[in-house]
């Protein structure tokens, strides 16, 4: 039962790991084109954040003895570059990417909370500690998208609509 929750642990940690990488990929996109330029600085900490937390869970999975998942890496990996294919193909598309990027961190969130339950039933409160200080990072992010990222993306489009 011990090596069952074991496992689960370290695919949910797969995917998180996956998921960090992919939004590597899509931060970059943002900090060099995708936002405006009052929200840069903002999205240029969270890459370097987000960089850190693949790092962070990386080092969980390792500390499980286990590597990460090289197929769920490339998949992650995938999907953050499809991600910012269509960038400028639409007038809106800052505010698709800003709803997109919210959407993103929550489920971040969301994963995390689930991470922190599972680490602390499994009996390792270091994975949880790591769970607890990534969380707290993704949901100053999604606060910030929610009352200055959001709006601002907003009134840029429409001010440039005018």
């Amino acid at each position: 039962m011990a090596e069952a929750r074991k496992d689960i642990l370290v695919s949910w940690l797969n995917d998180a790991y996956a998921m960090e990488k992919s939004l590597i990929n899509i931060l970059e996109k943002r900090v060099k084109d995708g936002t405006p330029a009052e929200a840069q600085s903002r999205y240029r900490q969270h890459l370097e954040e987000t960089r850190r937390h693949a790092q962070m869970v990386e080092g969980c999975v390792s500390r499980l003895g286990e590597t990460t998942s090289t197929l769920k890496n490339m998949m992650g990996t995938l999907f953050g570059k499809q991600q910012g294919l269509g960038a400028g193909l639409f007038k809106d598309e800052q505010v698709k990417n800003a709803l997109s990027d919210y959407a993103s961190e929550n489920l971040e969130i969301a994963s995390y909370k689930a991470l922190i339950v599972a680490a602390e039933d499994f009996g390792d409160p270091e994975i949880a500690s790591v769970c607890r200080r990534i969380l707290e990072e993704e949901e100053r992010m999604a606060q910030w998208l929610a009352d200055q990222s959001l709006p601002l993306t907003v009134k840029n489009v429409f001010r440039h609509a005018a």
